[in-house]
């Protein structure tokens, strides 16, 4: 069994943004494409548990950032599963449970920790899209009790005290993935499409988090709002759907 996975690639032009740096939205599709193929590698990818009656879906994000990777640099990025450190120790039925945990690191080429993640995954029947409990996975997944990229696990995202309306977005062919809801990834450049150029100029990234809370599908309205997070540089960015008025999405950003 692959304990960990790890590739090496490239960053290219239509990744970063105009100052040539790793969009959000890149870092995630990094992310999203290694734990793919770790999860073929396992016999847990999107055909096998399809055979099973079920699917993977990621729920929470936490990125720390040291330094974000520019356009052509070499970086090796690695994923592993692991297992929740209380999963057993309290009473059945609680969420670690039902949650997988999948950690990221990208290093640079001398190996040095560029970007730190770790994020959360359930596991969901493929007819009534019901959770299901870790105990029903027929398969085993590698552990790696103790190996961490960040020692914690995705926290829920508290909701924002007075925000405010930022721009309106209409869900489209670019945002739909193939299971015909918006691909993960793409709610990381609608998250930074709510700052401002100047913001941006003045200030870096430094962690990110984002909670998935609904689907979102082709032709949905989502408005979003940004919020002060009640420290400096710290926001809080939601996605609510108009129709229902509930949010899809809500997101944590810190920047220094």
């Amino acid at each position: 069994m692959k304990e960990s996975y790890s590739q090496k690639t490239r960053i290219k032009s239509h990744e970063t943004d105009y100052r040539l740096r790793l969009k959000a939205s890149a870092l995630l599709q990094h992310f999203q494409d290694v734990a793919v193929t770790h999860a073929l590698l396992l016999g847990v990818g999107y055909e096998d548990m399809k055979k099973l009656g079920l699917f993977w879906v990621v729920t929470r994000f936490h990125i720390e950032i040291e330094r974000i990777p520019v356009y052509d640099e070499e970086v090796e990025v690695l994923t592993w599963p692991k297992v929740p450190e209380n999963r057993g120790k309290k009473s059945p039925g609680t969420k670690d449970d039902f949650v997988f945990i999948r950690d990221f690191l990208m290093n640079d080429a001398e190996g040095h920790c560029l970007v730190r993640a770790t994020s959360s995954w359930v596991m969901l029947d493929f007819k009534q899209k019901r959770l299901q409990p870790a105990e029903k996975f027929p398969l085993k997944m590698p552990e790696n009790r103790g190996k961490h990229a960040l020692n914690k696990v995705p926290r829920k995202i508290p909701e924002s005290e007075y925000p405010m309306l930022v721009y309106r977005k209409q869900v489209g062919y670019s945002d739909i993935d193939l299971n015909l809801h918006v691909n993960n990834t793409r709610y990381a450049d609608w998250i930074m499409d709510v700052f401002s150029r100047d913001f941006l100029e003045e200030h870096t990234l430094i962690q990110l988090e984002i909670n998935y809370l609904r689907e979102v599908f082709w032709d949905d309205k989502i408005d979003l709002f940004k919020a002060d997070a009640g420290q400096d540089n710290a926001f809080i960015v939601e996605g609510i759907e108009q129709r229902t008025g509930k949010a899809s999405f809500r997101a944590f950003l810190l920047y220094v």
